[in-house]
Order: structure tokens, then sequence, then C-alpha cells
């Protein structure tokens, strides 16, 4: 392990699964956990490692077995507590310091969230500060806030992950998010067993970053918008024709029909409107004969005093003598004129007796003529009641269109019928969709059994150009054999031709070797060999090369009379140039007489103390100030005289230089300072000393050092040894460019050979034709499966349909038996069920207008009777009194003659006054009759105002049950489909039966009739649209539910006229706001799908995820650099080297190729066409992805499309010793040894992580995580593999059933034996150590004490007593 750098020392779960508080230690970063299943050792390295360097909880990131089943919060509840609070954490420590990050849990039964808390801090769990209160339960959040202070403590798992990086790696986001997925797919369970160089490739495209799931998400909600939009406008579309398509035949029902109702209420009115006239005129004529009877009684009023003052003229004049002398003649005069007036009012009477029976017999004809019309009406309408009932199936008799009830008889049967008309409609309705469904069924079965079939002839078609193919490319490889026959035959080929065939004929089978694989294997030998030998000439001519400059170089150093320093010591860093002084080296020179041997051992042990070097400053100040400046290097100070060693010293063997830069004397001082000696033994009498034979001693130091002959001190032997090097150099040039020519006659063979082998094998046709025509074959055989499903699921729809037809019908049978109702006279009955209960109600509005009239009529016959009588009355008593006045007449004749003159007088006067009285009580009569008269008239013309009014209240009743009919037409969706105003409205309350129309009904039907005054509606074209409408509303229910908008129609009758209305999400809505509604939501929809938008939102979203697969492949390759580099420097113990490349995969076509070329560039510096291939290409991909798995999630399809790490493959290859290299196949795998085919799988692996590792701080933790760790590996195998992650630098937390990780390569390791008891809901733990040599168990703590465990996980409490900074709650949240 590199020195100070942080490593796992400890790890520990508090309260989570059935671990209470359990501690884990590492030994020098390494620790084991074994033991069987359902021990635990599994889930302490999901809840440890790396979730405490991730800090995320999805079970697929915690569980290394990727379940969904196992959850955090499970494992907070293992035990079945209601709450629990638990920790996670572990330790990292460098000797010196140390710091430890966590994670606080806590979970609720009745909550899913799990609440987390994260920290890091310096400090050690248990020393520093605590996770357990002081009744050893776990601290809340608010605790450890207040120990730790809150900068130490994160909510959110990504600012945890950032504190981390920052703490203990410094890699920043993107290369820490890929750290954690190369440890995560490292962790991977049994990840040894099974391995091969394929399997390693895709473990390890695995361990690359994939693209960002948020980017994903993010695009994926954007197409499924796009989708659902697309969706929802398509059946927006369907749903618009079939409602469009429907609103044409329903205006044209509802204008012919409200047109036929508009004509029916004309009719109505205008009756109204001639007997509202009728009225009005008897009206004027009850008021004329109310005017002339007043006058008539005014008149009589006017005249009735004037016989009175006759009779009192009269009774004067009788009162005289002469009138008095013929009184007799009087008496018999007078009772003669009464008589005659008697006889005269009689015949008055008769006259007018006459005259009313005339009347009265009138008006009796007249009343008998209306009683006669009324009944004929009545009968008129219930014999056409009972066609109509016959017609309808009601059952009706004459009996019952009399009696009271008759409305709610006709209620109660038209009712009834009208459910049978409603059940029929609905099954027959029901009928027509399931033989619309079957016929639908059946063509889509025909068409998908066609569709299967033509799949199935172009899967045949795909086989058939798959074999084509193969002998396109079988030929071409013929071809390319005999252009390339002479290399071959010198590369002793003869095994190639069978491997090519082979490589041609399994070309797209899993494993099969491409025709460049197979040529690069059969050629390998001859290559490998060549290559070798290449390796060898070009390292021999390097070497070669690098010598020749090396020599050629020093001789130029050596020419120029360059001294050669000795090698700078470590110690001495300062720099000395421009610095006064010089080493002691420059400024002495050995004695003449000295040998040379002698000299060589001085210098050498000069050189071994430090002294050769050594730095000497003209004056002493200038050495103190170099020290007080902290300047790096070694100085030579002369002793004061006192303290220099007696007897020799350097003074006699060694002379100052002829130089400027130091005085002779000092020079000489600093030499008589050092003693010299034959030999140096401990206890010496001087400081420092240097022995002639090499030895020196400074104070406690001593030691030796020799050289052949001195190097650096003395201008003579730096000369001699100039010269020498000089010629040395000179020779040895000669001989390394002889050399040189040689090898460069023998690469540059080589390379021709391998040149031509090279050309050879990129000459070899390709296998894309194969690929190709392979990949068109699974797409065939993918649409024949999908097409014969989809001919299948057809098949079953169509019996389904049948099956529906069938039943539809024997329901419709059934329903037309039950209710006597066959289904081909639906409308006929429904037709006749509504004039039936018009008719009703016709007929009961004219009963009692018959019964009326008949009661007007015997009235008018009993007064004509009356009046009868009375004629024959009056003229019986015009007779008696004209026999009475005869008599008279004639006795009063005779008297008269008798008497005188002057009586005659008085008589004439008498005569007179009385001829006056009889006057006046004519004109009297007279104007009592004229009174009568004008009376009857009166009486006669309030008849005939009684009448008019009857009958026009018949008439307006008839137009206001006509007008109903127009009701259903006035909303407001119907009136636009009218082409009416929408803005009319039925009256809330409709007038008396008796009143004339509401002015809303009559803008209603002046609106309906303006707006169809084209239309002339009869029976058969009210039966056509009525036709025409069923058939619309079939069609309506069957595409509406079928454009996949949860739309569904609804009908009923609203007195006879058929109300659509579509039930959808807002509810119950008319058609015709349907259909508008549903026009605007088209428009809505097509304005988001636009072209432009589309490719605007595929530009931004595309370009986005191209720039993070850019940067991803950057990372990538940046990654297999280092990991090449790494691997290249560890050799396995047969000498063999394993490099990695990272090269585009032989599946992509060229088109991919092209856009993985185009990702490794910035796509902010494409260009516009650049961008649009990529959108073009990564839109195409998508769709034919889409239309291949229709049903996978986008963020499926888009993972699996965008995945750039399935674009390239990791190759692999061998370097041999020598320098051959040749590629790691599945069958060179297979060749190796079990420890080299271990170690070649594992070495990748190692170096990913190794590479990231190596570009994190230098002190950063090193840390993997092992499941079942190297699971199917013999023990050497291990070994091996635990050697190798040593080289690496590598910490590991393993897992496994009986895993030791005792090898001699590995320095310490701690096992824990696990056993989980799930009665007792513990698990218990035996320590047991790796020391280099064998296992030390722990049976009694302290092994684990030794290794820095403080066995708690609370602070002791005088330590949390002297920490005044500390305040501990234990209150929990």
């Amino acid at each position: 392990m590199s020195a100070r750098r942080f490593a796992p020392t400890r790890a520990g779960i508090v309260n989570l699964w059935d671990y209470r508080d359990e501690e884990f230690l590492f030994v020098d970063g390494w620790l084991v956990l074994r033991g069987p299943n359902g021990s635990g050792k599994t889930k302490a390295l999901e809840v440890l490692f790396p979730f405490l360097l991730d800090g995320r909880i999805e079970p697929r990131r915690l569980n290394p077995f990727a379940s969904e089943d196992r959850t955090m919060k499970s494992n907070l509840l293992y035990r079945g507590q209601e709450v629990a609070h638990s920790y996670v954490w572990m330790e990292f420590g460098d000797d010196d310091r140390y710091v430890t990050v966590g994670i606080g849990l806590r979970a609720h039964r009745h909550v899913d969230r799990v609440t987390r808390w994260h920290f890091v801090t310096e400090g050690r769990v248990g020393v520093d500060f605590s996770l357990l209160d002081a009744d050893d339960r776990p601290l809340s959040r608010r605790d450890l806030i207040a120990q730790l202070g809150a900068d130490a403590v994160r909510d959110s798992p990504e600012e945890y992950r950032h504190l981390v990086d920052a703490r203990l790696f410094g890699l920043g986001p993107a290369r820490y998010e890929q750290m954690l997925d190369l440890v995560l797919t490292l962790r991977k369970p049994q990840l040894a067993k099974d391995l091969n160089p394929v399997e390693l490739s895709r473990t390890l495209q695995r361990g690359l970053r994939p693209v960002d799931d948020h980017l994903l998400v993010e695009a994926a909600a954007s197409f499924d918008d796009m989708e659902a939009v697309a969706r929802t406008l398509e059946g927006l579309v369907a749903a618009d024709a079939a409602t469009a398509a429907f609103l044409s035949v329903y205006s044209t029902y509802l204008r012919t029909h409200a047109r036929a109702a508009a004509d029916a209420l004309s009719g109505r009115r205008a009756t109204a409107d001639d007997r509202r006239a009728a009225a009005a005129a008897a009206r004027d004529g009850l008021a004329g004969a109310t005017a002339a009877e007043e006058a008539a009684t005014a008149r009589l009023r006017s005249v009735d005093g004037e016989p009175g003052r006759l009779r009192a003229h009269l009774d004067s004049l009788k009162s005289s003598a002469a009138y008095r002398s013929h009184e007799q003649l009087a008496d018999l005069e007078r009772h003669l004129h009464d008589l005659s007036a008697a006889a005269e009012r009689s015949a008055g009477a008769v006259r007018v007796e006459r005259s009313a029976v005339a009347r009265r017999h009138e008006e009796w004809d007249r009343a008998a003529a209306a009683t006669r019309d009324a009944e004929g009406a009545v009968q008129r309408l219930a014999a056409d009641l009972l066609l109509d009932a016959e017609t309808a199936g009601i059952p009706w008799t004459a009996e019952d269109a009399r009696g009271e009830g008759l409305a709610a008889r006709i209620s109660a049967r038209v009712s009834a019928r009208r459910d049978d008309v409603r059940a029929v409609r609905e099954y027959a309705a029901r009928l027509l969709q399931a033989e619309r469904d079957h016929v639908r069924a059946a063509q889509e079965s025909a068409a998908a059994a066609t569709a299967a079939e033509e799949a199935g002839q172009a899967e045949r078609s795909a086989e058939a150009a798959v074999g084509e193919a193969r002998r396109q490319v079988g030929a071409d490889v013929e071809r390319w054999e005999r252009l390339k026959s002479d290399l071959l035959a010198d590369l002793d080929l003869a095994h190639l031709t069978p491997a090519l065939r082979a490589a041609v004929d399994g070309a797209g089978e899993a494993g099969a070797q491409t025709l460049k694989e197979a040529y690069v294997e059969a050629v390998a030998p001859a290559v490998t060999t060549r290559r070798d030998a290449l390796a060898t000439l070009r390292s021999r001519r390097s070497s070669l090369g690098e010598r020749r400059d090396e020599v050629a170089a020093e001789r130029a150093r050596i020419a120029a009379e360059h001294d050669d320093a000795p090698p700078p010591a470590p110690t001495r860093p300062a720099p000395r140039d421009g610095r006064a002084g010089a080493p002691l080296w420059r400024l002495v020179r050995f004695v003449d007489a000295l040998d040379g041997t002698e000299a060589a051992a001085i210098e050498a042990a000069l050189q071994a103390a430090g002294l050769l070097d050594a730095w000497m400053h003209p004056e002493t100040p200038a050495t103190a100030t170099a020290l007080a400046g902290g300047e790096q290097d070694g100085y030579l100070v002369a002793l004061p005289p006192g303290r220099r060693p007696a007897g020799r010293t350097l003074a006699d063997v060694l002379l100052p230089e002829e130089q400027d830069e130091v005085a002779a004397d000092r020079i000489r001082a600093v030499l008589a300072s050092i003693a010299l000696a034959d030999t140096v033994a401990p206890g010496g009498p001087a400081a420092t000393t240097i022995g002639r034979s090499g030895q020196y001693s400074q104070d406690v130091t001593l030691g030796a050092y020799r050289k052949p002959a001195p190097e650096y001190i003395g201008a003579t032997a730096r000369a001699a040894r100039r010269a020498a090097r000089i010629a040395e150099c000179d020779r040895a040039l000669s001989t390394l460019d002889t050399e040189i020519a040689g090898v460069e006659r023998q690469r540059t063979a080589l390379e021709a050979v391998l040149a031509a082998i090279d050309a050879a094998g990129a000459e070899l046709p390709p296998l894309t034709p194969v690929h190709t025509a392979l990949r068109e074959l699974d797409r065939a055989a993918a649409t024949f499966r999908t097409r014969q499903d989809a001919a299948a699921a057809a098949a079953q729809r169509l019996d389904q349909a049948l099956a529906e037809k069938a039943a539809a019908g024997a329901a419709l049978r059934r329903t037309t038996a039950e209710r006597a109702l066959p289904a081909d006279r639906v409308d006929e009955v429904g037709d006749a069920t509504a004039r039936f209960e018009k008719l009703g109600v016709r007929l009961d509005a004219a009963g009692p207008v018959a019964t009326r009239a008949a009661e007007t009529e015997r009235d008018a016959q009993g007064r004509h009777e009356e009046a009868r009588h009375r004629l024959a009355e009056a003229q019986s008593a015009q007779h008696e009194a004209t026999l009475r006045h005869e008599e008279k007449n004639e006795a009063y004749q005779t008297l008269r003659t008798t008497i005188g003159a002057e009586a005659e007088q008085v008589l004439a006067e008498v005569a007179r006054v009385r001829d006056q009285i009889t006057e006046a009580e004519a004109v009297l009569a007279g104007a009592r009759e004229e009174v009568s008269a004008a009376r009857e008239r009166c009486s006669s013309a309030r008849t005939r105002v009684e009448l008019g009014e009857q009958a026009l209240a018949v008439a307006v009743q008839e137009a206001h049950h006509e007008a109903l009919r127009l009701r259903p037409y006035s909303h407001p969706d119907l009136l636009s489909l009218l082409r009416c105003p929408t803005d009319l409205r039925w009256p809330a309350q409709a007038g008396a039966a008796d009143a004339a129309l509401d002015p809303q009904i009559v803008a209603l039907h002046d609106a309906i009739l303006a707006s169809t005054r084209e239309l002339s509606p009869t029976e058969t074209s009210l039966k056509q649209s009525a036709t025409r409408l069923t058939s619309a509303l079939s069609e309506l229910q069957a595409q509406l539910p079928a454009a996949g908008l949860d739309h569904r129609p609804e009908w009923d009758t609203d007195d006879g006229v058929i109300v659509v209305r579509v039930a959808d999400e807002q509810g119950l809505s008319p058609v015709a706001r349907f259909a508008e509604r549903i026009r605007r939501e088209r428009a809505d929809q097509e304005q988001l799908l636009t072209d432009a938008e589309q490719r605007i939102l595929e530009d931004a979203l595309l370009g986005q995820l191209a720039r993070q697969i850019h940067r991803r492949t950057i990372e990538a390759r940046d990654l297999v650099e280092g990991m090449d580099t790494q691997m290249r420097a560890r050799r396995m113990s047969s000498g063999l080297t394993v490099g990695v490349g990272w090269r585009l995969s032989d599946d992509l076509d060229p088109e991919q190729r092209e856009v993985c070329k185009l990702l490794e560039r910035d796509p902010a510096r494409l260009g516009p066409g650049q961008l649009t291939t990529l959108r073009r290409h990564f839109a195409m991909r998508i769709k034919a992805a889409r239309a291949t798995a229709p049903e996978q999630p986008y963020r499926d399809l888009l993972a699996d499309v965008l995945d750039y790490r399935r674009w390239r493959i990791f190759a692999f290859t061998l370097h041999r010793p020598g320098g051959g290299t040749e590629a790691l196949t599945r069958a060179r795998h297979s060749q190796l040894s079990g420890g080299e085919q271990s170690v070649s799988l594992h070495l990748p692996l190692f170096a990913a992580a190794n590479a990231l590792f190596g570009s994190a701080r230098p002190d950063a933790p090193r840390l993997l995580g092992l499941d079942e760790a190297f699971a199917g590996v013999d023990d050497n195998g291990r070994g091996e593999l635990m050697s190798l992650a040593k080289q690496f630098d590598l910490d590991l937390f393993m897992t496994g059933y009986d895993l030791w990780a005792a090898h001699p390569a590995v320095s310490g390791a701690a096992h824990y034996d696990l056993s989980h008891s799930a009665v007792e809901h513990t698990v218990s733990t035996i320590l047991l150590v790796w020391d280099g040599t064998a296992n030390v168990a722990d049976f009694d703590g302290s092994l684990a004490r030794a290794f820095g465990s403080p066995e708690t996980r609370r602070v002791p409490v005088a330590e949390v007593a002297a920490s005044p900074q500390l305040t501990l709650e234990v209150t929990d949240e």
C-alpha cells in the first residue's frame, strides 16, 4: 500500500436488518466476510459499499443481485418494528488523519419514504463522536448535528456525494459517477465465474458511464408526449370525420322534421287566426246588438208616460154634462175601443211570436249543425285513433275512446309501446353493430392472414438472401485467395482456406469468428514470429540508436572539456548557478606523489561522506547567510585552529587548485580540519576522518566506498579521464554504426512482409452483406411472428364478432317475439305510436267540445218549442179579441145614431183623445217590441260570441299542442344545426291553453320556417331521413369508440325528435357542441404537432444527448488509454502482458460508423449537415425501434438505441516479452493456463479501477467491493489475482462462502466468519486476521483493540463531559 493515502480502517452497521451494532475492521485496507447463504455477508456489503459513497437507496443499486423486492425500508423494519433509526458508516485513515462517512436512516411502517441524513466528518466513531446515546439508541438527526455541526450533515444524497468526493477523492462530479458505476459493475456476484473475453468486454462496457437517466427520462417524456399528441390527433381526426359525417345526416333529419312540424303549426295558427277573426266579428255584432238594445230601452222610457196624460184628458171630457148624457154611449165606445186595441195587440203579439219562432228555429238549426260537426270530428278522430292503434300494435277498442281518463289511458299505452319500440331498436342497433363488427373483423382477419403470409414469404426470401450473401462473400474470398496466393504460400497457410470458409458459413452466429479474426489467427504464428523478430530488431535499433546518441553526446561533452560533476545528492536541491564559491572537487588536486589507487580511495571516501561536492563560500558570512535563508545544500567551513585534528590531515594529500573562486588559505584551512588516517575505526579521536582505503567517519556515522580511479579531483585526472573516454566513445560509435546498418536492413525486410500481411488482411472481403442479410432475416422473422400473432388475434376477434352477432340476433328475435313488434316495422310502429298519441290528445280535447255543442243544441231546441207554444197562444187570443170587437162595434153604431149633435162633439173629442191614447199606446207597444227584439238580437249575438270563443279555444289549444313539436328544436345546439339564430329559447312557462302562442314560440316558428324555406317534407322524405339517421347513428356508435378517445354516443327521443348526445370526460354533451369541441381540439393538436416543432424538439433533445455521448466517449477513451498503460506495466508469471483497446464493433453499418466518428467531435462544432445526419440517424433508429417494439417504454427504447457502450468493444491483446503481439480471442484465451486465464480477465477490471483511482487525488482511497469474489477460480488463480490487486495498490471488501485472503502477496486482511439466527434476529461474528504469514483468531477482543477499535460507538462519558462545545439531546425526533 502506498504511504500516506487514505484506506478503509473500519465500517459499521447500527440497528439495521439483524445487525444490532456491528463493527468490521479492515487490515491493510482488506476485509473478507465469510459464511453460508443467509448469514448476512451480502447484506453487509449491500448497505455499506458502495452505498456509503453513493447515497442512493434504489434496490437495484443496493442489492448486488439487482432485485426490486429488498428495499431499504424492509431492511430497517426487518424485525417487525413500527419505527426504526439506523446508521451505516465507514472510516478512512492514513495513520495521522481519519475521515468518517455515514448515513442515518429512519423508517416508519406507515410511511413509504425512508428519511435519510448523511455526514462527512473528521474523527472516529466512538473516539471523537458518538452514534449512540447513553441508552445505546441511535442518535437522531438533531443530536448528530449537535455533535458534528450543520456543515458536516447533508440531507440531499447529491450534496453528500459532492462532499465525499471533495473530501476523499477530488474526481469531480462526472468522474465520481463513473467511479461509482465501475464499482457497482465489479461488485456483481460471482464476477469471475464463466468469465471470457467476450463477457469481459461486456462487463467493462457496463462499467462505463451510461447516458444520464434524467436525460433519457426527459427525452422519453417528450417522445411520449409527441406520441400521445399524435395518437390523440389520430383519434380526434377520426372522431371529427365521423362526427362531421353524422352531422350532415343529422342536420338533414332535423331540418326535415322541423319543417314538417313548422308546417303543421302554420296550419293550426291559420285556423286559429280565422276563428279569432270570426270571434272578433261576433263580439262586434254583440256590441252592436247591445247598443241597439240600449237605444230601444231609451225610446221606451221616452214614450212610456204619454198614454197616462191622454187618459187624464179623456177623464176630464168624460166629466162634462154632454158626455155624462151619453155615458152609456161612451162606455160602449170605450169598450169597443178596448176591444179594438186588444185585437190589434193580439195581432201584434202573433207577429212578434211568429218572428221569435223563426229566429229560434234558425238558432236550433245552427246548434244542430255545430253538434253534428263536433260529433263527426270525435268520430273521425276515434276512427283514426283506432287505425293508428292497430298500426302501432296498441290494444285499443272503440269503447276505450269513451269515458273518463282518456288521456291517462292513451299516455300509459303510448309509454308501454314506446318501451317496446326502444327495446327493439336497441337490440336492432346491437345486431347492426355486431354485423358491422363481424364484417370489419372478417376484413381484418383476412388482411392479417394475408399480411402473415406475406411476412412468411418475406422471411423465406430473407433466408434465401442470407444464403446468396454467403455464396457471394465466399466467391469474393476465393478471388482474394487467388490474388494473395504467393503471399499465402510464402507463409505456409494451407489451413487458412477452411478457416475462411468456416468464418463465412458461421457469420452471424454467437461467438463466430470474422474473416479477419480467422485470417489473424491463421497468420498469427508467422506474424508473431516476424513481429517478435521485428520487435527485437526495433528494440535493438532503438537501444543502439539511444546508445549511439548517448555515446555521441558523451563524446561531445568530453571534447568540449566539460568537467563532469558527481551525481547530485537528493538532499542538496538548491540551485548553484551564479553562486559565489565552488564545490570541493573543483577547488583541490592531489599531490603529485600520491598513488592513483590511494587517490581513488580518498576521493571515494569524500564522495560517500558527502564532502566531495560540498560547497565552499569565499567568506564565512556568506555561508551563515545561506543557512539563515534556508538554502538546501551542504557547506564546508574550517574549524578553529584549536579544534583542528593533530596529525595528518587532507592538507597532506590535497593542494588548492589555481582558481579565483575561493582563496587558497581558506581551502587549506578546511583541508586541515579533516583528519587523514590509514584506517577508520569506532572511537576515533577526530570528528571527521577520511581513510586512505576508502573508509570515513563523521561523528556517529562510519562507512566505506571504493572506486577504481579518481574521476573528479584534479585537472590531470579529469583530462586523462576525458581522453580515455573520447577514444572509447569513438570505438563505440564505429561499432554501433555497423550494427545499426545491419539492423535497418533486416527491419526493412520484415516490415515489408508484415505490411503485405496487413494489406492482405485489409483487402479481405467484408462480411457486411451477410450481416445485413442476417439483420434483414431477423427483422423478417420478427415481423412474421408479430403478424402471426396479429392474425391469431384477428381470428379470435372474428370468432368473438360472430358470437356477438349470433347473440345479438337471438336477443333481437326474442325481444320482437316478446314485444310483438317485428324489427322491420319498428319505424312504422314508432311513427304510428306518435300519431296515436297526437290523435289521442286531439280526441281528448274534441270530446268536451262535442258535449258543449250538444248541450247548446238542446238549449236552442227548448227555446224553439217555447216560442212555438207562445205563438199558438197569441193566435188564439187574437181570434177571440177580433170576435168581441165586431160584436161591440155593431152595438155602438146602433146607439150612436140615437145620440144628439152635442153629444157628437163631445164624443168626437173623446174619440180624438182616445185615438191619441191608442196611438200613444201603440207607440209604447212598438217601443216595447223594439226593446224585446233588441234583446233577442243581443242574446243571439251573445250565443255566436260563445260559440266563436269555444271554436277559438279549440283552435288555440290545438295550436299549442302542435307547437310542442317545436320544443325539442329550441336547444341551442339543434338551432345551430337548423341554421337558426342560437339565441332563440323556449319559454320557461308556456301560456294557458286558451291564450295566444308565446312570442318566443312564434319567433322560433318563424325562424324555422325561414331557415327551411326550400324544404317541402312529405311522409316519404320524413321516413327516409329517419332511416338514414338510424344508419348514421350506428356508424357513429362504431366509429367514435374506435377512435380510442372514450367517446360514446347516446340518443333518446324528445317528443318524437331523436336527440343525440356524446358522453366523454366532460359528461354528456350535445353532438353539435361535441363536434365543435372536437374541431377545436383537433386544430390545437395539429398546431402542437407541426413538422417544424417536431424537428426542433428532436434537434434539442438529440443534440443534448449527443453532447453527453460525446463527453462519455472521450471519458471512456481516456480511461481505456490509462488502463492499457497500467496493464502493459504488469507481467504475469509467464512474462506475458495484456493490453486493451476500444474499437468500433464489427456489427456496425457504415452509417453507424460515420455517426460514431461524428460523436467523437464536440456536437457544438458540427456543421448543419452533420447535425442533420445525427438527427436523421437517431430519429430513424428510434422510429425503427418503436415500430419493432411498440409496447416498449420510450425510456427503455432510448436507453437501448443511445447506448454508446455497445457501439464499441474492448479488444484485448497478449504481448510477449520479445515484443510479439496477438489478439486475445476466446480460442487463444482457452490455451492459457488457469492462472493466466484468471489474471488476463481480472487485469482489465483492476486496471479500469486503477485508471479511475489514478485520476483522483494521490491520497484518495482505492477500495473495491467483490461479492462472491473469485468464484470458480482455483487457489493458485486466487493467489495471482490477490497479488495483482496488491500490485495495483487496491483495497478490497470481499464476500465469499470459504474465501481466504491468505496469500504471501497480501500483507494483511481481516476475516469475519458470520452466523445468522433468524429466530433470535442476531448476527454473530468471529474475527480472524491474516498477518502475512498466518491467521490469528480474536476470541477476546484484544486483537480488535490492537488494530485501533474502541469497541463502542459512543464516546466515553468523561470525554463527552470534557467537550463543552457538544450539547447532546436525548430527545428523539
